[in-house]
C-alpha cells in the first residue's frame, strides 16, 4: 500500500491557518460587548412591608471611605457613616497629598453627608428618576480595603435599612447580589462606603451604604433620596456605557481624573 508524505511547507501552513483562526476568533469575541441582563418587572414603590435589614455602626475610629464629585464647584457626596465622627476630614489627592474639606450637611434622614473642599473636579453623570428595574445591573466604584477597586452586583428589590448604634436612622435602600469584583479583591468591601453605583448607561443611580459579605449583598442609598438631596446641584453630562467587559477600566478612569477620590477620616 502506498505511503503518501505530507509536504513539510503544508503542515506549517495549515498550523499557521490554525493559530490565525483561533486569535481572530477569540479577538471578536473580547470585543464583543456583554448581552444585556434579563430585566425582570420596574421596583415597586416603598411600602411599610419592605424586609429590613439591620445595621450596626461602631463607635467613632479613623477610617477611609469613597466620595465623588457633584458638582464642578468643589461639592462631594459620601456616606454618613464614613465622616459623621470625624475630628478631620480629607480626600486624597495623590500618593501621600490630601486636601482638607469640611462636613457641609450631614443628613438626618438617609446615609449621605456633603462634603465642601476648594478641590475642584468635574461631576459625574446622574439619573436618579429613571424608575429601575429586577435585575438590572448595577456597578460600583471605589477604594475598598483603602485600595482602588471595583464591584458589580444585580438589583435584587428595595429593602428598609435600620441603622443601629452610634446613631439611629431608618430609610429605603436597594439591595444588590454581588456578581463580580476587582481581581485579587477577596473578602469585604469596607472602604466603598459613599461611592457612586453606575448603571448600565454610566450614570450614577445611588451610593453604597452597607454590605452583608456573608450573603453577598451590597446596600445603596435609593435614588429617590439622592434626588431630594442634590435637586438644586444641576448637571447636564452623559455618562459613558459600563457592563461587565468594561467597567473595571471605566473605575481607573474615573479614579485617575479624581471624580472619585478617596476619603479619610482621623478621630483623635
Amino acid at each position: 500500500m502506498p505511503v503518501f508524505k505530507i509536504p513539510d511547507w503544508l503542515i506549517y501552513a495549515l498550523l499557521l491557518a490554525v493559530i490565525l483562526y483561533n486569535s481572530r476568533s477569540r479577538s471578536q469575541h473580547e470585543d464583543t460587548p456583554s448581552p444585556p441582563p434579563i430585566l425582570g418587572p420596574a421596583l415597586p414603590n416603598i411600602t411599610p412591608s419592605d424586609p429590613g435589614v439591620v445595621v450596626e455602626i461602631d463607635k467613632p475610629s479613623s477610617g477611609v471611605g469613597t466620595a465623588f464629585a457633584i458638582d464642578n464647584k468643589g461639592t462631594w457626596l459620601t456616606a454618613r457613616h464614613v465622616v459623621d465622627a470625624c475630628d478631620q476630614v480629607g480626600l486624597r489627592i495623590h500618593g501621600s497629598k490630601y486636601t482638607k474639606v469640611t462636613v457641609k450637611n450631614i443628613s438626618g434622614t438617609t446615609d449621605t453627608a456633603l462634603l465642601a473642599s476648594n478641590w475642584k473636579r468635574p461631576p459625574l453623570a446622574r439619573d436618579f428618576l429613571t424608575r429601575r428595574n429586577i435585575g438590572e445591573q448595577g456597578f460600583f466604584l471605589g477604594f475598598p480595603q483603602g485600595r482602588p477597586g471595583e464591584a458589580a452586583g444585580t438589583l435584587l428589590g428595595r429593602r428598609r435599612m435600620m441603622i443601629r448604634g452610634r446613631y439611629t436612622t431608618s430609610e429605603a435602600i436597594l439591595a444588590w447580589a454581588e456578581t463580580g469584583r476587582s481581581k485579587g479583591l477577596k473578602g469585604s468591601l469596607g472602604g466603598l462606603s459613599g461611592g457612586p453605583v453606575f448603571d448600565s448607561d454610566g450614570e450614577v443611580i445611588g451610593l453604597v451604604a452597607a454590605e452583608s459579605p456573608r450573603r453577598g449583598r451590597i446596600y445603596t442609598v435609593a435614588p429617590l433620596s439622592l434626588a431630594k438631596l442634590l435637586a438644586p446641584l444641576k448637571t447636564e453630562i452623559e455618562g459613558e456605557a459600563m457592563a461587565m467587559n468594561n467597567y473595571g477600566r471605566r473605575a481607573d478612569a474615573y479614579r485617575r481624573s479624581r471624580r472619585i477620590a478617596q476619603v479619610v477620616c482621623l478621630v483623635k
